[in-house]
């Protein structure tokens, strides 16, 4: 039935934005913008688009600082803006196509109250569209009827709307959940609502670096083996129980994981899937030291402007340490080190600074 729905809900937005085209270039559109201004909006459809898409995941932000969740990362289009180590934002060219559309990275700071939380930070996207187009609209009726600014403030103001229309429906595709979905699961409730919490509160728990062992792990398992939990909820809780069998030295049991993980990497979107090889390269190197299947791996990682710097440093370095190339290893230590304080998961800190420590007294017998 969700399914149905949110196929019924694609459609009425798109009959809404064919119904506005048809009007501006085939009908009588004097209601809607003057018809001399037809190509200009062909040629500021992409620049108008950014905007409103922009506006829209700044309202996300926005509403995440008001709940207290941390910036991490924000990309619009080709453009794309993430903390460094030293946690200025930075700019950074966006080129993964399923990122293009728009996202906010926000984590939250503690796990209390999360359900209510993320609700208002999935609605700040929505809202921020609403607002925006409500008061293009007003704008657009106070300025001189068949001007370029009025035309300019009705198109901005039409496709804020159809962008709350098409993100405040509730449906999932391609590995994402829209802002609607968010805020029905977490207003009814249920099973997937409480997967989605206990994600929450695992990226809360590992980001103030509490040990794994302290995970709840029947809850973890309880996610993971529930055939009516979506997919990515589950799978995303076989990554979390590879690291807490890591974190207990059962490198069998967290190599099962994460072939499992691995294994159904479709259940994200299709930009994400690369930045898990980075992971699965890293956990050959360092666990099974295996150089040939940690260097296959690393072929197939690809970086996306939200990946983590000291990530990349890290999977590097382990496997120049295979390789016994002790030159190369000693160039990546350095932004390893950096990167260490804004890691997203500080419970796995103190393992990765024994590493370097090995790493450095490796380097130091070996370069030195």
């Amino acid at each position: 039935m969700k399914k149905i729905l949110s196929f019924f809900g694609l459609l009425l937005v798109g009959a809404f934005f064919g119904y506005a085209m048809a009007k501006l270039f085939l009908g009588d559109a004097s209601d809607l913008f003057p018809k001399q201004f037809g190509l200009f909006f062909i040629l500021l459809l992409p620049l108008s688009f950014l905007f409103v898409v922009g506006v829209h995941e700044l309202g996300h932000v926005l509403f995440g600082r008001w709940q207290n969740f941390e910036f991490f990362g924000l990309t619009v289009g080709p453009f794309s803006w993430r903390p460094d180590e030293n946690g200025n934002v930075r700019f950074a060219w966006n080129t993964s196509l399923n990122l293009a559309g728009g996202v906010a990275v926000m984590l939250p700071n503690g796990g209390e109250q999360l359900s209510q939380r993320f609700t208002w930070f999935a609605a700040g996207g929505p809202l921020s569209s609403l607002l925006l187009a409500l008061l293009l609209y007003v704008l657009s009726s106070l300025l001189p009827a068949g001007s370029f600014l009025a035309f300019m403030a009705g198109g901005l103001s039409l496709l804020s709307a159809v962008i709350f229309l098409a993100t405040i429906l509730p449906f999932r595709a391609g590995g994402f959940a829209s802002d609607g979905m968010r805020i029905l699961t977490f207003w009814r409730g249920g099973k997937v609502a409480r997967a989605d919490i206990a994600g929450l509160q695992t990226i809360a728990h590992i980001r103030t670096g509490k040990p794994y062992r302290e995970l709840p792990l029947e809850d973890m398992v309880a996610v993971a083996e529930d055939p009516d939990i979506p997919e990515q909820q589950r799978v995303t809780m076989d990554y979390y129980r590879y690291l807490v069998a890591l974190s207990e030295n059962d490198v069998d049991r967290a190599g099962e994981l994460l072939d499992s993980v691995m294994d159904r990497l479709d259940a994200y979107p299709p930009g994400v899937q690369g930045t898990f090889y980075a992971e699965l390269a890293l956990f050959k190197a360092r666990y099974r030291r295996d150089l040939k299947a940690a260097e296959s791996a690393w072929e197939k990682f690809t970086p996306i402007p939200l990946t983590e710097a000291a990530s990349i440093h890290l999977t590097k370095a382990a496997i120049a340490d295979l390789r016994e190339d002790y030159t190369a290893l000693s160039a990546e230590l350095p932004g390893l080190k950096k990167g260490l304080p804004k890691m997203l998961d500080q419970s796995r800190r103190p393992i990765i600074e024994y590493w370097v420590r090995e790493w450095e007294e490796k380097v130091a017998s070996q370069v030195g």
